[in-house]
């Protein structure tokens, strides 16, 4: 019973000191996403498909009670494919794969809704890669609009949370054009669509978290 007492005793403690979120926190973050390339107004006979891809990258996070700030840096390969009825001259067939790279910056605002969830949303700024190459974007830079959900996990330490975002393209990725079937010639207007789920670590949560486990066991 006394070591059961203890035991429990010692649970409490650690959760208390989760209770207490680091005012600031820097880690990095690893995850994949489902993207494509909308063709706005279409009226083409292409159809958009969805490309798994990934993101990585890292962050930093500023905690005002419910509030938190979050700029990050982090790679992004976004695009999809293409089907149409017709082989596109790229390819000479029914489809064409595209590969746009980003080097992506975004400043994230969250807010506490419940305990450990935060809705997010924000700014990005990604820079391409690989604009002008055969499968890149056209355009050098991208704009979007990223909302989301953050769910910091209950581990005793802050040290992983999972974030779902959806991120909405706003910039023209392309300067193609499109003949209708009257001849007609129209401009086309791509723009990035993209879903990510990631998982972060709060590598500076576990660097404190080692610290104080180092300092109790030299007491």
């Amino acid at each position: 019973m006394k070591k059961a007492l203890t035991t429990i005793l010692v649970f409490v403690s650690i959760l208390s000191f989760a209770q207490v979120r680091p005012a600031t926190q820097y880690g990095f973050k690893l995850g994949i996403s489902d993207s494509k390339t909308a063709i706005i107004n279409n009226r083409t006979n292409i159809t958009p498909k969805l490309k798994n891809n990934i993101n990585a990258g890292v962050f930093y996070r500023w905690n005002l009670k419910k509030i938190s700030i979050q700029p990050e840096a982090y790679f992004q390969a976004k695009g999809g494919s293409f089907k149409a009825t017709t082989n596109f001259a790229e390819t000479g067939n029914t489809i064409l794969r595209n590969d746009y790279q980003y080097l992506t910056g975004s400043l994230v605002l969250g807010y506490e809704v419940a305990k450990n969830i935060h809705l997010v949303v924000g700014p990005e700024y990604g820079y391409a890669l690989n604009a002008g190459t055969k499968r890149g974007p056209y355009a050098q830079t991208d704009f979007s609009i990223a909302g989301g959900v953050r769910i910091d996990m209950l581990d005793a330490a802050h040290l992983f949370s999972l974030n779902i975002r959806y991120v909405h393209g706003l910039t023209n990725t392309t300067n193609k054009t499109y003949t209708l079937e009257d001849k007609s010639v129209i401009p086309l207007n791509f723009q990035n669509r993209t879903l990510q789920v990631s998982a972060s670590f709060n590598f500076s949560d576990y660097y404190r978290w080692a610290k104080k486990d180092k300092t109790k066991k030299k007491k």
